[in-house]
């Protein structure tokens, strides 16, 4: 690559950043000028595009250009879908927070969360595409070619978010409106592309990212970075999305290499230690990125002085999922008070807790070792699936199987997958998007429900549980109209 090619490209895209425009909520993150840029060696472009990297994971943890966004960040869309999958419950209403999300009453076009996730995206979108067509083919230098790899799956991280929060699942309609396709930097207005063209960008993003990574002079990364294992793993879920059960299952597997299971007592060590031999991806907090009140364990942990804790806004287990876990589950000790219903399972670190700086996690190997599991028995190969999910469950449960996994085959099989995941994976964020894979029907009323907001029956499609595109988009996108809403 061009030294001067890549300042020329570099000035290019900075000065697209620094315009305004109203589609897409497109907002400039730290600009470097052009003339400083102009002075750098290709070596000091390096830092150049960190500080942009490590913007676009600092708004993991917060929603961009929004006033005073409530429950902000990934990690509370993952709360509102493990809500509204009915997985977690709201003991009451408190201050509101998340209120709506557990009634399922928050897709609506003009509602903050709506407008939350895809502005976020979006924004991180477009510093991704700055850095990408700056870069407009693999580098040869390996600093530059970790960067490109870390971009290129933070673009099909975004995008794979998108379009499972603005769309019905892959495998339902390929061709159905998706959300907007963008890769560069131009802010040109831009209509929906369909499901199948945002999934060809994502698996040519992960296609990039794991070509890049192939290069052993790649230096390993940390697990605060988007490194190998987490394109694999990132790769697993769209590929089990789409269908393609033999890479879901390769792509899980190689994932989870060299990330051990936790034991029991680290499972039960509160989810908030970065070193934990199971986490692939996390997100560190300091005390100028956390959202003290505002953040996940202020929302999920029922022991900490925040919204759960000290409001009692308790965010506990739904009590017929927590009547199927095995008293000898070193689960069922996080989930139960007295033997009803409750959650321990995140706690802030005790020295961190008056701050709020507690790590979040994003990605680990239990993931991987459902998805391996599933995407095997979707294949056909049902006793290496079984073997897979054994791993995890005699991990979990002290060398014993209670579940007797060896005995399970065909939907039964599917079934205790299932299971296990909406158990291990409960406030992770991930129960909707199983659900909907599994087309299950979500009931809350039934006999020993500890749901406070009973709901009437409602299936995994219900067009409650994607959002509509946001008004904001519609009124100044051209290319979007309200002929395009989804209905």
């Amino acid at each position: 690559m061009k030294k001067i090619k890549l300042i020329f490209t570099i000035i290019i895209f900075l000065f697209v950043f620094g315009c305004s425009e109203d589609f897409l909520d497109l907002e400039p993150q730290a600009q470097v000028t052009p003339e400083q840029l102009s002075e750098l060696p290709e070596s000091k472009l390096v830092g150049v595009f960190q500080g942009k990297l490590n913007g676009v994971y600092g708004f993991l943890q917060r929603n961009g250009n929004i006033e005073r966004e409530p429950h902000s960040g990934v990690r509370s869309w993952d709360i509102v879908s493990d809500m509204m999958a009915s997985d977690i419950v709201m003991t009451r209403e408190g201050y509101g927070w998340y209120w709506d999300s557990y009634k399922i009453n928050e897709h609506v076009a003009t509602y903050r969360r709506t407008n939350g996730v895809w502005q976020t995206c979006y924004n991180q979108i477009y510093t991704l595409n700055g850095i990408l067509e700056t870069m407009s083919e693999i580098p040869e230098d390996p600093n530059l070619r970790a960067i490109y790899a870390q971009a290129a799956t933070l673009r099909a991280f975004h995008y794979f978010k998108l379009i499972n929060w603005y769309q019905q699942p892959y495998m339902e309609n390929a061709d159905a409106p998706g959300v907007p396709v963008i890769i560069t930097s131009s802010a040109e207005p831009t209509g929906r592309g369909t499901v199948q063209q945002v999934y060809d960008q994502i698996v040519a993003d992960l296609d990039a990212a794991t070509q890049a990574y192939s290069d052993p002079d790649v230096a390993t990364l940390t697990n605060t970075a988007a490194n190998a294992s987490v394109t694999a793993g990132l790769y697993a879920y769209v590929a089990m999305t789409m269908g393609n059960y033999s890479k879901a299952a390769e792509k899980a597997n190689e994932a989870k290499a060299g990330f051990p299971l936790m034991s029991p007592g680290e499972w039960l060590d509160g989810f908030h230690t970065i070193t934990n031999p199971e986490w692939m991806w996390a997100l560190e907090i300091n005390s100028e990125t956390t959202g003290y009140y505002d953040s996940f364990f202020s929302h999920m942990s029922n022991i900490d002085p925040g919204y759960a804790g000290a409001i009692r806004m308790y965010k506990v287990i739904d009590a017929a999922l927590f009547n199927q876990i095995d008293e000898t589950d070193c689960r069922y000790e996080a989930f139960s008070y007295n033997g009803q219903p409750f959650s321990f399972k995140f706690y802030d670190a005790p020295e961190l807790s008056g701050d709020w700086l507690s790590p979040y996690v994003f990605m680990r190997s239990a993931e991987m070792y459902l998805i391996e599991a599933e995407a095997k028995v979707r294949s056909g190969n049902e006793t290496s699936a079984r073997q897979v999910l054994s791993e995890l469950v005699t991990a979990r449960c002290y060398g014993e199987d209670p579940y007797n996994i060896s005995l399970l085959s065909g939907q039964d099989l599917l079934n205790m997958i299932h299971l296990q995941a909406r158990i291990e994976l409960w406030g992770e964020g991930k129960s909707l998007w199983y659900a909907k894979r599994f087309h299950r029907t979500f009931v809350r009323n039934y006999e020993g429900t500890n749901h406070t907001e009973i709901l009437d029956n409602y299936s995994w499609n219900d067009p409650k549980l994607i959002h509509l595109i946001p008004q904001n988009e519609i009124n100044n996108n051209p290319e979007i109209s309200e002929d395009d809403q989804n209905l």
